[in-house]
């Protein structure tokens, strides 16, 4: 198989390597998957045989890093518009999670994986908490690998009142868990790896969560929870029964923690932890502030993700947008609190694209490998193009982050393969993936509809009984059977 090459010239350069800086005019060697040179002109790449792709008027970048995201509810786009966090959970997410099955479950991963590649996002890490069978795991897969982008699955442990069972017991889930590793993820492969998404905490008893947790470990997969996303509620945290037990483990993705105080935090900050926010969702579902400066005070650099579509964007560079200017005006309380106008704002745009390059790099723990526009690591490019194109930027960086979008992606590389170009995905028919799309959403509704749905007093018991049952759950960690263990 012969080298296959391509340049990427005539744009602006934003490589986020340190060494390397913006480069206007710049160009990006690649050959096969890797980056093999940052050029500082088009003219010093002039005579290299490869594919040219022009990025005039435009910016060249590391791909985007999704550091948080479920493409299994792709299909319900803006049904929680209107939801706050435990009425989404009671009436959209055990609902649907009961109905849907292996066939929309693979329609659906594919649908949010491709809409994750035509916003420039290469890579995420997509939590599948909704494993209702081993086919739904297989289904889930596959859409990510039909769709061509980098990805952690995290196999989801969460249960739902689906009919028939595919799994009798808690330990059928992990024994599926230990058989999709060994099928699906076997050898060593930066495109596609293996994550697990543990129950909820507080949801389920102490020893089952432990023993997802251990056998995450035994399986050397990514980690990941839901933890302290809703404010004022004992649902989603037992961190520190998790620390007794020796459970905190390094590299953990721990997404949201709106909810959590500073001790709390400390643990997260001391067990080496990672932490992604949804901005759009956290914000809407009142889950509390982001946790942006929470994290990086215990020395935590945060991911970034966009949930899901279910009530925000598919847009990583909308939840850029969102995050960034609201942790500002967040930073500037204080100020304002003392009768002072502030000077400047610590935060910047290149601040908030480390959230979704170098941070999300880190998460997937391909740090060394993808994050940046630097040689040899793997070749994840995307090229932004403003539509607004009448006057060229000032501060390309800036227009990136807070002017951009979706429809400004005009080429997506992931591996070295380019994906998108000239605006459109490439290989897939987007009309028959709309009629099947849309047939699968039809049966979820129709299957849905036959559900009860949460009125507001039956919201209010459901929640009641949840935290009563976390209550129990997290007093399960120091029965005498499940000794606290050093570390």
């Amino acid at each position: 198989m012969g080298t296959r090459r391509t340049v990427i010239s005539g744009g602006h350069v934003i490589s986020m390597d340190r060494s390397l800086g913006d480069i206007p005019g710049g160009a990006v060697l690649i050959e096969n998957e890797r980056i093999v040179q940052v050029a500082r002109s088009a003219q010093e790449l002039a005579g290299v045989d490869a594919e040219r792709i022009d990025a005039t008027g435009g910016y060249v970048l590391p791909g985007m890093i999704d550091s948080h995201r479920h493409t299994w509810l792709a299909l319900l786009r803006g049904i929680s518009a209107d939801q706050a966090l435990l009425e989404f959970i009671a009436n959209t997410f055990y609902r649907t999670g009961a109905v849907m099955g292996a066939a929309e479950m693979g329609t659906a991963t594919l649908v949010g994986a491709l809409e994750a590649l035509d916003a420039g996002v290469t890579s995420i890490f997509d939590c599948s908490d909704c494993v209702n069978s081993p086919e739904h795991a297989d289904a889930n897969i596959e859409g990510l690998r039909t769709a061509g982008l980098r990805s952690v699955y995290a196999y989801g442990m969460q249960r739902y009142d689906y009919e028939p069972p595919g799994f009798k017991r808690h330990t059928d889930r992990l024994a599926d868990a230990a058989r999709v590793r060994a099928e699906h993820f076997s050898g060593d492969d930066a495109m596609h790896q293996m994550g697990m998404l543990y129950s909820d905490f507080g949801t389920i008893p102490f020893h089952d969560t432990a023993a997802e947790i251990r056998q995450a470990a035994e399986l050397d997969v990514h980690g990941a929870s839901h933890t302290g996303a809703a404010a004022g509620s004992s649902l989603l945290r037992g961190l520190r029964e998790l620390h007794d037990h020796g459970l905190l483990r390094e590299g953990h993705l721990h997404v949201h923690c709106n909810g959590l105080d500073e001790q709390e935090w400390k643990l997260l900050g001391d067990s080496g932890a990672h932490v992604a926010t949804s901005p759009e969702t956290e914000l809407q579902m009142g889950m509390g502030l982001l946790p942006i400066r929470p994290a990086m005070r215990n020395g935590i650099a945060p991911g970034i993700g966009t949930d899901s579509v279910i009530c925000g964007s598919g847009d990583l560079f909308g939840q850029l947008r969102l995050a960034l200017q609201h942790q500002r005006a967040m930073d500037c309380l204080p100020v304002h609190a003392e009768g002072r106008a502030p000077l400047e704002l610590d935060l910047t745009v290149r601040s908030a694209l480390t959230w979704a390059t170098a941070n999300g790099a880190r998460i997937m723990g391909l740090e060394s490998a993808i994050g940046s526009l630097t040689p040899g690591k793997l070749a994840d490019v995307i090229v932004v193009k403003p539509r607004w194109n009448v006057v060229r930027s000032s501060a390309p960086a800036a227009t990136v982050v807070l002017q951009s979008g979706a429809a400004d992606v005009e080429t997506v590389l992931v591996n070295g393969q380019v994906r998108k170009r000239d605006g459109q995905l490439v290989g897939h028919d987007l009309t028959a993936l709309r009629s099947r799309a849309n047939a699968a959403l039809d049966a979820i509704e129709r299957a849905v509809a036959a559900l009860p749905e949460h009125g507001p007093q039956a919201l209010a018991a459901f929640v009641g009984q949840a935290e009563r049952a976390a209550t129990v759950h997290y007093a399960d960690a120091y029965r005498e059977d499940v000794a606290p263990t050093a570390g």
